[in-house]
């Protein structure tokens, strides 16, 4: 049974013969009480205290607990991005070299095309140099047939008459 100030200070005891001094015992009661009192008010104030103490560490442990887990997530997070950016990394590689495997590819038929066209140009020269060349021959027959007195073949023209520097392509003109 726990007693209660209250308890001690109204405290009744049986009267005897010979008794102890009622005043004294009255007094010392009341002192006791009153260290009752106090004892009890101080652990009042301890269990409230345990009680903060308690709620405080809840706390503490609850952000302890809820830092951990931002840190976690911040951590998945950057892994995340970090694996975004790669795979983004290498899709922009494999575009980049897929398009300038393309590039190559288009400027080698640039390259043939134009080469085609080259060799194209080189027989229209060759063959507009043996036309010019076949005219002036029969432009010089011509002359020399039909104006011999006008036409007197030079020394130099017969020296690059006798270089025949094209061949006959067998045209017959």
């Amino acid at each position: 049974m726990k007693y209660t100030p209250l308890d001690i200070q109204r405290r009744e005891f049986d009267k005897a013969f010979r008794g102890l001094e009622e005043a004294e015992v009255r007094t010392f009661l009341h002192e006791v009480a009153g260290e009752w009192e106090e004892v009890l008010a101080e652990n009042q104030k301890l269990k409230e205290e345990v009680l903060d103490s308690r709620e405080r560490l809840r706390q503490y442990q609850d952000q302890d607990r809820i830092f951990r887990e931002t840190l976690l997530q911040a951590q998945r997070t950057r892994e995340d991005v970090l694996e975004g950016a790669n795979r983004e990394r290498d899709l922009l590689i494999r575009e980049g070299q897929f398009r300038a495997e393309e590039v190559m590819r288009e400027a080698q038929e640039q390259v043939v095309g134009l080469e085609v066209h080259l060799r194209a140009l080189k027989r229209e020269r060759l063959t507009f140099l043996r036309e010019l060349d076949l005219l002036m021959e029969r432009t010089r027959r011509h002359l020399q047939e039909e104006a011999p007195d006008v036409y007197l073949a030079a020394p130099p023209t017969l020296r690059l008459e006798a270089l025949d520097p094209l061949p006959d392509d067998g045209s017959g003109d």
